[in-house]
């Protein structure tokens, strides 16, 4: 038994499923059960969390994550199952041989639910990686980022779709789930309810959770320095949150953020446009095009970790595409869901006070609320966040007073993340 493997269990009495705990740094177990994976035919283990403490959830949880594993390897002789992209392709080139002609119409109907909004979300991810979590961020999402072209003048204008709209999409993408099940790409459909998305609150933090939050990351991070990589992943993960909710981004619109699309600008604040200190400024690609965004001042801290790691990493500068969210092997990490979930955890913090579940949505939720509480312009924020006054009125009108700054980066830096000095010339800081 390896030292890091504490009160193991072998489910299946073969090796091939074990469940095991691991040990605090500073002494005891941590409660939460971990999982070690070998498929017959595959080589080496496969070992992810399952975020339960309870020894009988756990068992159902490894031995689902088992058998998916197992189907995957036999379908195609690899661990990972196909993208969402593939599977709708396939999709496309069999549903219409499987109706008859009298059903052309409800074919074209449920592959336009299907290739619309969840391609952009989805894409390239995994189909059997694709849970109700994913699910339930897909349809907050997909809220906020509807938009009808006006044939009059050719420009797309935001709009909020109806319940049964995405009950309607919801059942698209079940048959093309279904779809994946029966070609053996998946075990079972995973549950894609549309939740409740017409309130006028969005899961957040309040001030005092986002000090602990931010406190106990601290914690989290040093405790994954004892596993190895997890360390690594877990220190990313840090400063993705950090960025996140100092700049308001979607997620999908910091996954291929690369270091040549970062820059130091000069940001003008008042009415009379004295001049204000550099800010850092990406250019991201989002639903209305192209749009650059501000971050908020001292949060360019957190880039230059990354870079700094990297850098270590390599022992040279990283390349200037090279993506600020990347494994050791510089790929783009596509997700950074399970360790914002297990963060959330740790901290205590899973769901706000009424119960609602937080997700890294709500890290641009809190940004917003942030800044319309210093009355920053609803105008300049939409600008910033690239949505409308209407929908932050209709999500935020709570926290939307009368009277509005001038500047979208008005917000006191954060002294909870002084700036480290630093020797390293990063290349978005060159003039």
């Amino acid at each position: 038994m390896q030292k890091f493997e504490l009160n193991q269990i072998d489910v299946k009495g073969d090796g091939r499923i074990v469940i095991y705990q691991r040990p605090r740094r500073t002494g005891g177990i941590i409660a939460t059960w971990q999982m070690r994976i070998s498929v017959p035919n595959s080589t080496g283990y496969h070992r992810y969390g399952t975020g339960e403490t309870t020894q009988s959830k756990t068992v159902r949880i490894v031995v689902n994550k088992y058998e998916k594993l197992a189907v995957n390897f036999l379908s195609d002789g690899s661990l990972q199952s196909k993208s969402y992209k593939s599977v709708l392709e396939a999709w496309k080139v069999n549903l219409p041989r499987m109706v008859g002609d009298e059903r052309k119409k409800n074919v074209d109907t449920q592959l336009r639910y299907a290739s619309l909004y969840p391609l952009r979300f989805f894409g390239d991810r995994k189909i059997g990686d694709i849970s109700k979590g994913d699910f339930v961020e897909y349809w907050m999402w997909r809220n906020e980022n509807s938009a009808r072209l006006q044939p009059m003048t050719g420009k797309t204008t935001p709009y909020i779709p109806s319940p049964n709209s995405l009950r309607r999409e919801s059942g698209g993408l079940r048959n093309m789930f279904k779809y994946a099940v029966d070609k053996g790409w998946l075990t079972r459909i995973p549950d894609m309810a549309v939740p409740s998305l017409h309130k006028n609150r969005r899961p957040t933090f309040t001030n005092q959770e986002w000090r602990l939050l931010t406190r106990r990351m601290r914690e989290w991070v040093k405790e994954g320095q004892q596993w190895g990589s997890v360390g690594r992943d877990r220190f990313v993960s840090q400063q993705y949150v950090l960025i996140l909710a100092n700049c308001g981004a979607r997620v999908g619109e910091m996954r291929f953020l690369r270091w040549s699309d970062l820059t130091s600008q000069t940001v003008t604040r008042g009415m009379d446009g004295v001049a204000d200190t550099k800010r850092l400024v990406a250019s991201v690609s989002g639903k209305t095009g192209e749009r650059e965004i501000v971050f908020q001042q001292g949060s360019e801290e957190y880039i230059k970790r990354l870079y700094d790691l990297r850098k270590s990493e390599l022992g040279q500068h990283p390349a200037i595409d090279e993506f600020v969210f990347c494994t050791s092997e510089g790929k783009p990490i596509l997700s950074f869901r399970k360790g914002f979930d297990s963060l959330l955890r740790y901290s205590g913090l899973t769901n706000d006070s009424k119960g609602e579940k937080r997700s890294l949505y709500s890290l641009r939720h809190f940004y917003a609320t942030q800044q319309l509480s210093e009355e920053v312009s609803p105008f300049l924020l939409g600008r910033q966040m690239g949505t409308s006054i209407e929908m932050l009125e209709r999500f935020y009108g709570h926290v939307v007073t009368s009277l509005v700054a001038n500047e979208v980066t008005k917000t006191k830096v954060n002294r909870d993340h002084p700036l480290l000095e630093v020797e390293t010339d990063y290349p978005f800081e060159m003039s």
